[in-house]
């Protein structure tokens, strides 16, 4: 049995995870539409509450400058504001939203896994951050069961940009560059940066702000303060869990 050592999970300026590869959870056959459970997601860098005391970390020099968008996407879907379960469901199939946390901390998630039970992939959507999980086998969770089985994923499924489970460390710096953080089991990335909103942002902004001066409009709308952050863990040397998780405020 390989085994990870645990880490605490935390907003994105102190992500982390923990993870254990122990077998896989047997999905559920027929799901409910939308639950609210606990906080045993490990795999979520959202989840604060239930965690075990820890030494202060030390700060995080966040790299300034944009990851490309291919590494928010993954089977055409764009990571960000636009998100939503009803576009996840039309790629993966139905599956169950979950509810976890408050505030915050506050999470809502569908997670779907592979027809043979051992490769997850978990959408994630908090108070200001959207994230993705990919990962295989790994420690059972309250109603993992909850899990939808997808034709789609596969162990070729990846982003856009190439991120997918099976990669060496330097494989995937060849994709992300130079980390802020590198073990020989993990690297992590922090990033902080300015952007132009998208287009397609910037009409649902408008949709949803119609007596808006056009001047009021771009000033509040124009550009987005943005951090991402995404983490690569290995096992024997090949990537078994891939974090990507970022937020934009306007």
């Amino acid at each position: 049995m390989l085994k990870m050592e645990q880490y605490k999970t935390v907003p994105l300026r102190y992500a982390c995870f923990t993870l254990c590869l122990c077998g896989f959870v047997t999905p559920a056959i027929s799901q409910p539409a939308r639950v609210r459970l606990d906080s045993s997601d490990w795999w979520s860098t959202l989840r604060q509450e239930e965690l075990p005391a820890r030494e202060p970390r030390q700060p995080i020099k966040f790299q300034k400058r944009e990851p490309a968008e291919a590494n928010f996407q993954i089977a055409g879907l764009r990571l960000g504001a636009t998100w939503d379960f009803k576009e996840i469901r039309s790629r993966f199939g139905e599956g169950t939203e979950v509810e976890r946390g408050d505030a915050a901390s506050g999470r809502n998630q569908i997670c779907y896994v592979d027809p043979s039970g051992d490769m997850y992939l978990v959408f994630e959507l908090g108070e200001v951050d959207s994230a993705l999980y990919l990962f295989e086998d790994g420690p059972k969770w309250n109603r993992s069961e909850l899990c939808a089985i997808s034709q789609t994923i596969s162990p070729n499924i990846s982003t856009t940009s190439g991120l997918r489970l099976g990669l060496a460390p330097q494989e995937v710096k060849s994709v992300l560059g130079s980390p802020n953080v590198e073990s020989s089991d993990k690297l992590a990335y922090y990033f902080d940066y300015k952007k132009k909103t998208p287009a397609e942002v910037l009409a649902k902004f408008r949709r949803e702000n119609p007596t808006m001066g056009d001047a009021e409009f771009a000033k509040n709308f124009e550009y987005a303060d943005g951090e991402a952050y995404i983490e690569a863990r290995f096992v024997t040397g090949k990537l078994k869990y891939l974090a990507i998780s970022r937020s934009e405020t306007y």
